[in-house]
């Protein structure tokens, strides 16, 4: 990896943080908590996909032990949600679209993690979309709110297509400086699409019946 592919996942994190912490402390606004609490939320939002992944992966101690400037970035994120909270004429909104950036720069830097690990390409596919989404999760399972994933719109699908993406720009021989930030600008349109048109995820199962 060169120096300038390093110092473009260097901010993609920040910003992946940054963005993702912030999506955490609003929605635990919206719950009312104290700024402990928005904190904490904050900070596992913005780590907690990452940290599967990597326990997935077998890499102890996970990423943000040994980056611990992470704990600060998440820390600014829930200050300025919270300063910028009376800001907002609608918090569920901006905490859609924050949610929406972080999912976009890591499920690119989940594809990254895991390559950087030799991990096979459905594998590293499979890990940009965990580490883009399941700090949400987890996020939306400690508030008691449904998670994000389950819902009908395009999350998860556009996590899976970005990280696909990312490799296969990789796999066209552009760098990793490059094919980085252009696949997470398109992980975030499709995300942007399905949140502007209310674009469903496909479904396969059929309507329920009266079963016995």
């Amino acid at each position: 990896m060169s120096f300038d592919s390093i110092t473009v996942f260097q901010y993609l994190n920040v910003f992946g943080l940054f963005v993702f912490a912030i999506s955490g402390a609003l929605t635990a606004l919206r719950n009312d908590m104290d700024f402990f609490g928005v904190a904490l939320i904050a900070f596992v939002t913005g780590v907690g996909g990452g940290t599967i992944r990597d326990v997935m992966l077998g890499a102890f101690p996970v990423w943000w032990i040994r980056d611990p400037s992470a704990v600060f970035i998440c820390l600014a994120g829930a200050i300025i949600a919270t300063l910028a909270q009376p800001l907002l004429s609608n918090r569920l909104k901006a905490l859609i679209w924050a949610d929406a950036l972080g999912m976009a720069v890591f499920a690119i830097l989940g594809a990254q993690a895991a390559i950087a690990m030799n991990a096979p390409v459905v594998i590293a596919i499979f890990m940009g979309a965990i580490t883009a989404t399941f700090g949400g999760v987890v996020r939306d399972v400690l508030l008691n709110e449904p998670p994000l994933i389950l819902k009908q719109d395009i999350y998860a699908t556009a996590a899976l297509i970005g990280a696909g993406l990312y490799m296969g720009l990789l796999a066209a021989g552009m760098t990793q400086g490059i094919a980085a930030p252009l696949a997470a600008f398109a992980t975030f349109l499709i995300r942007a699409a399905a949140i502007i048109w209310d674009i469903p995820s496909p479904k396969f199962g059929r309507q329920r019946r009266n079963e016995s």
